[in-house]
């Protein structure tokens, strides 16, 4: 006789076989842990996490399975040499599934110390702002941290003390994320040297794998350079192969950086290079320079290098502050669809201390595979004359500009119309568009206002020419962004802090301010109100390593 299961304890049975999370474990890691430890409470962790190699017992020998999570306690320091406890190398193969992440990262309550700080993954290279004549620990063409698993977030690290020496571009980063989907956030990469022999070559992450799947950075993520080499136009330590000012270092670099958001990125010599380009918002970038190596196969300075991203899909380019960046080249962006590019503030870039004098900052291309029709659509932004639009020839892989460009409601500081806002350095065809409501003023007149860098070109007063003078868009809030800011002022992107983690990319607490549903907008990127002086992020910022 064949005897049935009740229908309902069959179903319960199936949610635990097919939930992501039904068997989720937390296990714990700490620098004076054991890897004998079964590692699932607080008292009783292991000293290394699966994946590393230096990793032994249980800690070694469990699976990960989607959903779980491995916490690391606060204040403790791993290391990529031989130093205990020891890291060596890490490599991530545990597969999360959709909905059921594998979260890598910390418990705020768990830390050693009188207070919380992040965990940090060292070199144990001392931090220098000038060459170093060897590497006390060398890893060029090492990957500290690779990453083939999939539906992954790490989260809240410190990476520091990496050094290099070699020349060419290996591919590898501090992390190398060989697959995905996947998400940094919260993470503090800072104070990496390398020999003046070496190339450019140690991004902080890297991406380079076929398929369709998304990597995510942001939010809180800081990649600061100013302990890193980096030098002044002219220092005679500067291998710059245009003579500029120049830097070590980059943040990202790969194929899959789709979304960058709400993070910090300074003092590198190329931030993005990405052909998955989908939303970019909520950022600051500054500081940026030529890099200081000449080699073949490096890459180029740019703040972002968008060589194109997934069919049918529009790219997003918003609430972003871009500032004294010192490049031939800045921002590229290659179209499938359209770019909503809006809300965003550029000043004081492409300055060129060697005599570079390029057409644009923000470089404006198809991508193989682009619709018959493609819009670029620039609203509400705030520029001064440094920071042009170059509808630009073709660039391999990328191809000439063909399109509309469309533009309405931005505040032009330095410039006086709208034909000295962009140019047609080699455009296949393009319509332009000015559908009004545009401010033009003088630099004298701006800051005559309040209008300064030192604000970041921010309304100071109600009666500032931005003030009240943009049309009202209300009904495109949702066809500029999925999350409606087009329908707010700029949130100023996010501040780079002293936290009680060491440095931190803090997004305001404070709402951004409305635009208004009915009556006229201000033009520019900030909507005037009490809010408006709280939201700029500030300037001279320096890095403390804590």
């Amino acid at each position: 006789m064949t005897r049935k299961l009740p229908h309902a304890l069959f179903t319960l049975i199936l949610g635990f076989v097919f939930s992501g999370n039904a068997h989720a474990a937390t296990y714990y890691v700490a620098a004076n842990g054991s890897d004998s430890n079964n590692g699932t409470s607080q008292s009783s962790p292991w000293a290394h996490a699966p994946g590393m190699s230096a990793a032994t017992g249980l800690a070694a020998s469990t699976r990960i399975n989607a959903g779980d999570s491995i916490i690391f306690r606060g204040g403790d320091t791993w290391h990529f040499n031989s130093t205990a406890p020891s890291i060596s190398t890490w490599k991530w193969t545990a597969n999360g599934s959709s909905g059921s992440d594998i979260y890598i990262g910390v418990d705020q309550t768990w830390y050693t110390g009188s207070s919380w700080t992040r965990p940090v993954l060292t070199g144990d290279n001392p931090a220098s702002t000038s060459f170093v004549g060897s590497c006390a620990h060398d890893l060029s063409n090492t990957a500290p941290i690779s990453i083939d698993g999939t539906y992954w977030q790490f989260d809240n690290f410190e990476i520091t003390g990496i050094c290099w020496s070699s020349t060419g571009n290996n591919g590898n980063g501090f992390f190398t994320a060989n697959a995905g989907p996947g998400q940094f956030s919260n993470i503090y990469c800072h104070g990496w040297t390398a020999t003046s022999g070496s190339s450019d070559n140690f991004p902080c992450f890297t991406a380079f794998f076929s398929g369709s799947t998304d990597i995510t950075v942001g939010p809180g993520v800081v990649v600061d350079g100013s302990d890193s080499p980096h030098f002044t136009a002219g220092s005679s330590s500067c291998q710059s192969i245009r003579g500029d000012a120049c830097a070590s270092g980059q943040a990202m670099n790969g194929s899959r950086f789709a979304n960058v958001y709400q993070s910090v990125f300074r003092y590198v010599s190329n931030i993005l290079v990405t052909s998955d380009c989908k939303t970019i918002h909520d950022n600051l970038f500054e500081y940026l320079y030529e890099t200081y190596s000449g080699a073949s196969g490096v890459q180029h300075p740019n703040v972002m290098n968008c060589l194109g991203g997934t069919a049918n899909t529009d790219l997003y380019f918003y609430n972003n502050t871009i500032r004294n960046t010192f490049v031939h080249e800045d921002v590229y962006l290659a179209l499938r669809t359209n770019a909503y590019v809006f809300n965003n503030v550029f000043f004081n870039n492409m300055s060129c201390p060697s005599g570079c004098s390029p057409a644009g900052f923000m470089y404006v291309n198809n991508a193989g595979g682009a619709n018959s029709t493609v819009s670029f659509y620039f609203y509400n932004n705030t520029v001064d004359s440094s920071s042009l639009v170059d509808f630009a020839p073709s660039n391999a892989p990328l191809l000439p500009f063909s399109g509309n460009g469309i533009f309405q409601n931005n505040h032009f500081i330095g410039i006086s119309s709208l034909g000295g806002a962009y140019t047609n350095s080699g455009a296949a065809s393009l319509k332009v568009s000015d559908n009004g409501n545009e401010v033009y003023q003088t630099v004298s007149a701006a800051n005559g206002q309040g209008y300064t860098a030192s604000n970041n070109y921010a309304p100071t007063g109600s009666s500032g020419a931005t003030v009240g003078t943009g049309a009202n868009l209300s009904g495109n809030c949702s066809v500029f962004s999925s999350d409606n800011d087009f329908c707010m002022g700029t949130s100023g992107s996010v501040l780079e802090a002293n936290g009680s983690g060491g440095q931190l990319a803090n997004f305001p607490a404070i709402s951004m301010t409305s635009r208004p549903a009915s009556t006229a907008w201000d033009a520019g990127a900030y909507m005037y109100g009490s809010s408006t002086s709280k939201l700029n992020p500030p300037t001279n910022l320096s890095a403390t390593v804590q």
